[in-house]
């Protein structure tokens, strides 16, 4: 199974967002994930990275303070 972890990125700087998302939908200014149990959850900003060896995706929220 190919599941992934996603991170948000602001400043260089990395938050886990969720565990064990399945799925990956553009949408508008963001994207929502959503996990091996269906729970969804809408971030925003652009893909930074995608590795599916590491199971990791790096969201790119830019700086806050802009």
């Amino acid at each position: 199974m190919c599941l992934s972890t996603v991170y948000a990125v602001q400043e260089n700087e990395q938050q886990e967002i969720m565990t064990d998302v399945a799925r990956i939908e553009s949408e508008g200014t963001g994207f929502w994930a959503v996990d091996l149990f269906g729970d969804r959850k809408f971030i925003e900003g652009s893909i930074r990275t995608v590795d599916l060896m590491a199971g990791t995706v790096m969201i790119d929220q830019g700086d806050p303070g802009r």
